[in-house]
């Protein structure tokens, strides 16, 4: 993250702009499945199954809204969702697909109430990989999108001085922090005006790390941080490789950025260099020499491991 702040900003126009805003932010991150399969993430905290007694006098109910989305209320049981292989039908089964059939509907689950339930019992080898594949969904543009539209509070998020992309980083380590809160709740300070650094640096660098991780990795991360036998840096560890140091995490992030050039190099990357140990110089002259020299070592160290 460009710098550490909180998720809200305190705007003395709109009341309760307070902790039930952070509280709000995690209740609303859903997953979207189709059946028993998992088909993304999305950030809607508001909709819920009409009922017939749900209509309001004098209103007419819209038959296109929401049509097929179910939403699992807070505390509802449901049985464990179990993955299924994402496996497109073939030819031969799609021509004898009755046209006139209705596709399967989608139901939207709380993260909450499914996380809640996970707590019961051991963690299966399905709901450990389910849980990475939601992990992994909140780092995509539709989740920040669909944030951005259906939450009252985004504007209250937005640091006007950054640039989108900074913005839409920002809201990306906040649902991650968020996230391994659900998983192990209070093991991250993430709400309220202050922040802590140290944590969401870490929660920064573990999902920065955690799309160049090996699936093994990700694996063994999730489940120690949910068995509660590792902390943020031993996540972090896990997801970097045991024998990875700091020096390599740092050469395969330049590697990752070769193509950048060196404003833009410097801009993006500064923090995340830093937190390795790296720290750019402020004088362009210099930070262009030191970034040549990175460029060179880290195609260096990806030339002999990948003989």
């Amino acid at each position: 993250m460009k710098y550490i702040v909180p998720l809200f900003h305190q705007d003395t126009g709109r009341v309760n702009l307070g902790l039930l805003n952070w509280d709000s932010f995690q209740a609303g991150f859903r997953m979207v499945m189709r059946g028993d399969k998992f088909a993304g993430v999305t950030w809607d905290p508001w909709w819920r199954e009409r009922q017939s007694t749900d209509r309001r006098k004098g209103e007419r109910r819209r038959p296109n809204a929401k049509i097929g989305h179910r939403l699992w209320r807070e505390g509802e049981t449901f049985q464990p969702l179990r993955l299924a292989p994402d496996k497109r039908g073939s030819a031969q089964g799609r021509i004898g697909r009755d046209p006139h059939k209705s596709p399967p509907r989608e139901k939207l689950v709380s993260f909450a109430a499914f996380i809640r339930e996970l707590g019961r019992d051991e963690l299966s080898e399905e709901n450990a990989r389910l849980l990475i594949r939601m992990f992994a969904g909140l780092t995509t543009r539709e989740v920040y999108d669909s944030w951005i539209h259906n939450s009252t509070n985004a504007p209250f998020s937005k640091e006007p001085t950054w640039e989108e992309k900074e913005n839409r980083e920002k809201f990306t380590e906040y649902a991650v922090a968020s996230f391994l809160d659900l998983l192990r709740p209070g093991t991250i300070y993430w709400k309220g005006p202050s922040p802590s650094l140290d944590d969401m640096r870490a929660v920064s660098r573990i999902a920065s790390i955690f799309i160049r991780a090996t699936p093994n990795a990700r694996l063994q991360a999730v489940r120690t941080f949910f068995d509660g036998k590792a902390e943020l840096e031993g996540m972090r560890k896990i997801l970097s490789g045991e024998s990875l140091s700091d020096k390599k995490e740092l050469l395969l992030l330049v590697w990752t950025n070769r193509k950048l050039k060196p404003r833009a190099f410097c801009k993006q990357l500064r923090g995340q260099l830093s937190d390795l140990g790296f720290d750019l110089s402020p004088k362009p002259d210099s930070y262009r020499k030191q970034i040549e020299r990175l460029k060179k070592d880290a195609e260096l160290y990806m030339t002999r491991h990948s003989r």
